[in-house]
């Protein structure tokens, strides 16, 4: 299953980012910039889940979290917010919301966030394709940690899965060196840049038997993983 998901959100920019993040990682994005269009869009699609900012043109996002709750009871509700005072939040709580992320925010975070309140709303079958990633003529089963092709599995370890995971999310776009050891290391020193090293070579023997499937080197810079 693609899960859907309502993005109401006015400032160009920042939700066309976003909205390129999430359909990277196998997300259905429903882009709206107008509060007055969220409800006839959240009928027409009924989506898995709704990202809402507050301020926002026509209907604000209080409004419209509450006409999302008059016809649909269950549907999470996540707001994309810079406000976070006291008083905002139990407002926004009493209008029907599940949970708020603060503007500026970690898109990894968010990430986690939406896969949690999927995981709750419609428990694990439903939210196990987000998992799996077809790579070429490979599918990389994040749950499992696993690669498979043509009938063969192998199995990954801990951080090779969290590599993969992360150039799978970069598909086609540069990655950082720097913030792949930050974020499966913890750090950037040359003993864990080394290792890194190991860890891509490794992924590289794996995917030799796809001509298609190739993790590149930027030098200084970090790599891209680029596949069909």
């Amino acid at each position: 299953m693609n899960q859907r998901i309502l993005y109401v959100e006015d400032e160009q920019i920042l939700g066309q980012l976003v909205k390129e993040s999430l359909e990277k990682r196998g997300f259905n994005v429903l882009p709206v910039s107008n509060g007055n269009d969220s409800l006839p869009m959240f009928k027409k699609y009924s989506p898995h889940l709704c990202l809402l900012d507050i301020m926002l043109p026509g209907t604000d996002g209080y409004e419209v979290a509450e006409q999302i709750r008059s016809i649909d009871k269950s549907v999470p509700i996540i707001f994309l917010t810079a406000k976070i005072q006291p008083a905002d939040l139990v407002m926004g709580f009493k209008a029907g919301c599940n949970d708020y992320v603060r503007k500026p925010f970690n898109m990894e975070e968010l990430v986690l966030r939406i896969e949690n309140w999927l995981l709750v709303k419609y428990g694990e079958q439903d939210t196990i394709q987000h998992n799996n990633y077809q790579i070429g003529t490979f599918i990389f089963d994040l749950q499992k940690q696993q690669l498979r092709h043509k009938g063969e599995n192998t199995r990954l370890s801990h951080k090779e899965s969290e590599l993969l995971h992360i150039l799978c999310n970069h598909k086609n776009t540069i990655v950082s060196r720097d913030y792949i050891l930050q974020k499966v290391w913890g750090d950037n020193t040359v003993y864990n840049s080394r290792i890194l090293d190991v860890y891509i070579t490794r992924l590289r023997k794996y995917f030799r038997p796809d001509p298609h499937s190739e993790i590149i080197t930027l030098k200084g810079i970090g790599y891209k993983f680029i596949y069909k």
